[in-house]
């Protein structure tokens, strides 16, 4: 599982090692050790599987290890990844029976990171077996690429042309994909460079690259103002792009891969200021997604959303009838599609059936309250269906987490 890792690793760092001689007569003190993470870091106790099928009744099949999860990313109802960072190594794991048991499918040790690796930015998964994580560029070294074909049995290592930082990470099969990387320019604005891959992550070549202040005609169309949200694509030709610019949002389609950009209306109103998060997709159709919006006033935070269901092309925006005091913990929000969605605060979990209009409070839960207490702040809230669903809770020390399970809908949970 490692050799062929560490022997395509080799070649990565050395052609690094050769990239950054030509550029400073001192080369870095160390290439991948990056400050070691403080000791306290820790997480929930998880049950792994044994590399190697162990034999029928042999008590030491599975052992049992302690992580801290940063994150997540849920396949089906039974198929899904958790993962974190602890001393600066990649802690990647799988399963395949809903969470009872997990199977560490981490990447060798001898990459290592630096920040926690969120799902859509610095890991993808198009399903169980093939993957792609992303190692953040550290003291200028090259942005690494790892890739599985096999479920995390083995890695392979590619670069970006360039040791720009990555801010969206998607593939529509396990051929193609795309990376949305940047260069900042200032505190508010970034240089912004699409990677286009066909062959599964083995080769990237730069398709756009925004210039200019605005968008133009003559360039991608995508401006240097403004800092990304997020990327995605449901076909070889058609993706969006959300950047927030000017305490508003800005969306853009592509229909030739990337290529070029048009702007698109948002429709969102009443919102003087405006923030996108990331997008979700939505089940049912792979051009189906929202993006979560927040929209700040004086005292208070609003909660809406901007919801499409052809790549882009359109938007509609819906206001999700929610809000919390200006310094409130931001609530974690989910839509399973365009009507069904949850939302949980501080206090408890609340669901909708009609896109946000009303929303319905899951009482009668007792596990769920009393970790909020602990744990109050939301990292992630995703359902695979209308009845399974996780949530990643967090300190807010942020030193610790916890993964719960619902297999009802939210109204009940328990820890994984």
């Amino acid at each position: 599982m490692k050799l062929r890792w560490r022997a395509l690793l080799g070649g990565v760092l050395l052609l690094t090692g050769i990239l950054l001689t030509a550029c400073s007569a001192e080369a870095p003190d160390t290439l991948t050790k990056p400050p070691i993470e403080e000791p306290d870091d820790q997480g929930q106790t998880i049950t792994i599987n044994p590399p190697v099928t162990p034999k029928v009744g042999d008590p030491n099949a599975k052992y049992v290890v302690q992580t801290r999860i940063a994150d997540f990313h849920l396949i089906d109802n039974n198929k899904g990844l958790v993962w974190g960072v602890t001393h600066n190594e990649l802690r990647l794991y799988d399963t395949h029976d809903g969470g009872k048991t997990w199977n560490n499918i981490s990447p060798s040790e001898n990459v290592q990171f630096q920040d926690k690796l969120e799902y859509g930015k610095d890991i993808s998964f198009t399903d169980s077996r093939h993957g792609w994580v992303v190692r953040q560029n550290l003291d200028k070294t090259a942005t690494v690429i790892l890739r599985t074909a096999d479920g995390g049995q083995s890695w392979d290592v590619s670069a970006l042309p360039s040791g720009d930082h990555v801010s969206s990470i998607q593939y529509v099969n396990p051929t193609t994909g795309w990376i949305m990387a940047y260069v900042n320019l200032n505190e508010q604005d970034q240089q912004k460079l699409l990677y286009h891959t066909t062959d599964g992550g083995a080769t990237w070549n730069k398709v756009a690259q925004s210039s200019g202040m605005t968008s133009n005609k003559s360039g991608s169309g995508l401006p240097d103002r403004g800092s990304l949200a997020g990327m995605s694509f449901s076909s070889n030709n058609q993706g969006f792009v959300a950047i927030n610019l000017d305490n508003s949002v800005k969306l853009y389609k592509t229909l030739n891969q990337g290529k070029t950009w048009t702007p698109v209306a948002n429709r969102i109103q009443g919102c003087p200021q405006a923030k996108a998060e990331a997008q979700q997709s939505l089940k049912g159709s792979s051009a189906s997604y929202w993006i979560p919006v927040l929209c700040y006033g004086d005292k208070a935070i609003k909660y809406n959303g901007l919801f499409t269901n052809d790549t882009g092309t359109q938007w509609n925006g819906v206001p999700l009838g929610l809000s919390s005091n200006i310094n409130s913990i931001i609530p974690g929000r989910t839509f399973l599609n365009e009507k069904e969605g949850w939302i949980i605060t501080e206090t408890g979990m609340s669901r909708t059936m009609d896109g946000g209009k009303t929303w319905t409070s899951l009482t009668g839960n007792k596990v769920l309250p009393l970790k909020l207490k602990d744990y109050p702040r939301s990292v992630k809230l995703r359902f695979a269906s209308s009845s399974v669903g996780w949530l990643l809770l967090e300190r807010l020390d942020d030193k610790k987490s916890l993964l719960l399970k619902t297999t009802d809908g939210g109204a009940n949970w328990r820890i994984l």
